[in-house]
């Protein structure tokens, strides 16, 4: 385990000439990416982490500026162009350090995106309701059965569970209100990256239609499908997923 100047604790794996850094959903850490590992770092410094408010870096606070900060240190620690992937609420925080670091990243990965929640205060305060009701283990495993479909390892699901409900829920709140509460279509369309739009077929929370929405505010965008898949899409399918991206990912690699 390392840690950027700022604290925050990160892992890699691999180090070839360019970085990927990977930015996992709301309440989740960095397991969910670890089917992802092996493949890429054959290749590339893959980079992964708890994002702030869950597992490593739980007792640090979720806030949306500062996730994109995290990232930029990120940069400054593997000090290589790098591809960013992120998962639903990684999504809004790559997109923004695209953006904000256009010469750094070379491309994106963004895996149950969507331009913006237009129910974002009713799902907020819906959530806000349903926490105050369970504990945090009875919603992780709500949430795992809603989000999930028939096609997950039941093991994966074991291990989305454990994740979760490590995580305060407060800090939840917090974090799903900076998401859902923001939209994403200014900094789509200021995206001058070449950009790939994941998105289950049966994901009901980011929908295949967002995602083609999306993909038309961007310049360099397309939309792939994954069969059989839901709203977490990298454990529905990972294998699909994983070709996926490293096709991608592949057809923009700088060798060493």
């Amino acid at each position: 385990m390392l840690r950027t100047r700022s604290g925050l604790k990160y892992f890699t794996m691999g180090d070839g000439p360019e970085a990927v850094i990977c930015h996992p959903s709301l309440g989740l850490g960095r397991f969910l990416f670890s089917r992802l590992l092996p493949p890429l770092s054959r290749h590339y410094r893959v980079v992964t982490y708890d994002p702030r408010g869950v597992g490593e870096n739980a007792a640090r606070e979720p806030d949306l500026d500062a996730w994109v900060e995290d990232v930029g240190d990120l940069l400054d620690e593997v000090d290589r162009p790098a591809h960013l992937i992120g998962v639903s609420l990684g999504t809004w925080v790559m997109a923004r350090a695209a953006v904000r670091w256009p010469d750094r990243i070379r491309r994106l990965v963004l895996i149950g995106a969507t331009p913006g929640f237009q129910d974002g205060e009713t799902v907020v305060e819906q959530r806000r309701q349903e926490l105050a009701a369970m504990p945090m283990d009875e919603f992780s495993r709500q949430y795992a059965t809603n989000t999930l479909t028939r096609f997950a390892d039941p093991e994966v699901k074991e291990q989305l569970v454990a994740d979760m409900r490590t995580m305060d829920a407060d800090n939840y709140l917090q974090a799903m209100a900076a998401i859902y509460l923001t939209s994403n279509r200014r900094v789509f369309q200021e995206l001058a990256h070449e950009t790939l739009f994941v998105v289950g077929s049966h994901d009901t929370r980011t929908s295949p239609r967002m995602a083609d929405e999306a993909a038309k505010l961007a310049a360099k965008a397309r939309v792939q499908v994954v069969p059989d898949a839901g709203h977490l899409a990298l454990l529905d399918q990972p294998q699909r997923v994983q070709e996926m991206i490293e096709a991608f990912l592949a057809a923009g690699r700088v060798e060493a």
